[in-house]
C-alpha cells in the first residue's frame, strides 16, 4: 500500500532583510540571478524571485538601492519601498510565525552595514503611511 507524502512546509528560522548595494536607478537585468525571495524596487513594486522552497531555512528581502550616485553606501529607501517592506514583513512574519527578522549583516560577513540601517529600530518607530495621515 502507498502513502501519499505530505508536503512539508518549509522550516523557516530566520526572514533576513538585505539591500542590493547598487545605484537604485541601475536597472537589475537578469534579476533572476539575485539571490533573494522577493526584491523591492524604488516605486516600492514587491517581485518575487524565486519560490521558498522546503530546504530553506531563511526568507531573504532586498530593497533595490543602497548606494549613491557616487558609490558610497547610504539608505536611499523611498517612502514606498518602506511601505512595502514593512507590510511584507508583517506577512512574512504571520506565515512563518517561528522565523525571526534579522538584517544580512548580523549573519553574512559584508564590508558595508547591510541592509544599510538599523532593522530593529526602524521596526519599532516605523508608523505606516495610512497611520501616519490619521
Amino acid at each position: 500500500m502507498y502513502r501519499k507524502r505530505e508536503k512539508r512546509a518549509a522550516t523557516i528560522t530566520h526572514i533576513v532583510v538585505h539591500c542590493t548595494a547598487t545605484n537604485p536607478d541601475m536597472l537589475v537585468r537578469d534579476m533572476e540571478q539575485l539571490p533573494y525571495h522577493f526584491i523591492i524596487t524604488p516605486s516600492g513594486k514587491l517581485t518575487n524571485l524565486r519560490p521558498v522552497s522546503r530546504r530553506d531555512s531563511k526568507v531573504h528581502i532586498a530593497w533595490l538601492g543602497g548606494l549613491d550616485k557616487n558609490g558610497r553606501h547610504v539608505d536611499n529607501r523611498t517612502d514606498e519601498q518602506q511601505e512595502t517592506l514593512f507590510n511584507s514583513l508583517i506577512v512574512l512574519s504571520e506565515r512563518f510565525d517561528q522565523a525571526g527578522i534579522t538584517g544580512a549583516g548580523e549573519l553574512y560577513p559584508y564590508g558595508f552595514a547591510n541592509p544599510g540601517f538599523d532593522l530593529k529600530a526602524w521596526l519599532q518607530e516605523y508608523i505606516p503611511v495610512f497611520l501616519d495621515a490619521v
